[in-house]
């Protein structure tokens, strides 16, 4: 969730009609990064805060950053096995989307889950993702471009996180003094303007960084697609 928005949200809401608890857990990448489009990172933390932010009137959701996974999957399994928090007789459905078979990603879930505690099948518990009123689906990709623009875009942020939210995410991400930078910047004094949320003391990136970036997110990508497969035949 680098950031979370309304199509997460709304998988969350789905969960949380039928569910005692829906825990949603935020994985912290150790290499391969969310940027926006000035170079700030969106990190575990902002997200964390975002979420508590857009589920704050959901009182059976709790909403926390793994400490220990840079994976997704893995703090997942950490979650339902052995050393996880679930009790003996508890039922778990692990979150996914109908949305390009992405209820595969926990095809070897069944070795993890602790004994005592059902796994619900995640092809039968998957949701179908909800949509952009233009039809289009819900991206953190777009979301981010987005936030790139904030100034003039915070109409179709509100589209992402809904109006009553806009300020508090752009607060969060550094990004509150926009409009102010803007105004000063007509002139540029002794120098050019500001960059979005320069002060908020968030990690940017160069040019170069960039490109290596853009590269890793492929070559992660590709792994990524091999586990699954290497998942689907049972290795």
């Amino acid at each position: 969730f680098k950031p979370p928005h309304k199509g997460h949200l709304d998988m969350v809401r789905k969960y949380a009609a039928g569910a005692d608890e829906v825990v949603v857990i935020i994985s912290k990448p150790t290499k391969q990064g969310r940027y926006l489009p000035d170079g700030t990172e969106i990190t575990s933390e902002d997200s964390l805060k975002i979420w508590q932010a857009l589920a704050a009137d959901l009182s059976n959701v709790r909403i926390e950053a793994s400490k220990d996974h840079a994976s997704p999957v893995t703090a997942a399994y950490d979650f339902i096995g052995d050393k996880g928090p679930l009790n003996i007789g508890d039922t778990v459905i692990l979150g996914a989307s109908t949305k390009d078979d992405d209820w595969k990603r926990w095809l070897s879930a069944k070795q993890y889950v602790k004994d005592g505690v059902k796994l619900i099948d995640p092809e039968r518990s998957a949701v179908s993702p909800t949509t952009r009123p233009s039809g289009e689906p819900y991206s953190a990709t777009a979301f981010r471009s987005a936030l790139g623009g904030a100034l003039d875009n915070r109409a179709e942020i509100a589209d992402f996180v809904g109006a009553e939210n806009v300020d508090a995410v752009l607060n969060i991400l550094g990004l509150s003094n926009v409009e102010e930078t803007s105004s000063m910047a007509g002139g540029a004094v002794a120098g050019g303007s500001v960059p979005l949320g320069s002060t908020s003391g968030k990690k940017r990136r160069s040019a170069q960084q960039d490109t290596i970036i853009r590269h890793e997110n492929i070559d992660l990508s590709i792994v990524d697609e091999v586990m699954k497969l290497i998942s689907e035949r049972g290795i």
